[in-house]
C-alpha cells in the first residue's frame, strides 16, 4: 500500500479500519472512502499529511502573487455579480 491512494466503499473501509489506520498514520497512503448512493467522498491521510497541507498553505499565503490572485478573484468575481470593483 505504501505511496497509493485506494478507494474502498464505507463498508470495506469500517471492516478495515484498524488495519488503515495503522498504515495511513505510518504514512503508508491514503484511502478514499465512497459510499453507494451517495456521491459524497471523504480522504483518510495522516496527521503529519494533514499538517504538512496545512503549513504549505500558510506559506503560499504570505506570498505576493496569493495575495495579487485574490485581488483578481475578488475582481472577477464583482464584475461577474455587477458589484463595485473592490480597490487594493
Amino acid at each position: 500500500m505504501a505511496g497509493c491512494f485506494q478507494t474502498l466503499d464505507v463498508t470495506r473501509f469500517r471492516r478495515s479500519l484498524a488495519q488503515l489506520h495503522t498504515d495511513v498514520a505510518r504514512g503508508q497512503g491514503r484511502v478514499e472512502v465512497t459510499r453507494r448512493g451517495s456521491s459524497d467522498v471523504c480522504v483518510l491521510i495522516s496527521k503529519k499529511e494533514l499538517d504538512g497541507l496545512e503549513r504549505a498553505l500558510e506559506i503560499l499565503a504570505e506570498t505576493s502573487d496569493f495575495r495579487s490572485m485574490c485581488q483578481t478573484l475578488s475582481q472577477v468575481a464583482a464584475a461577474t455579480v455587477g458589484l463595485p470593483m473592490p480597490q487594493g
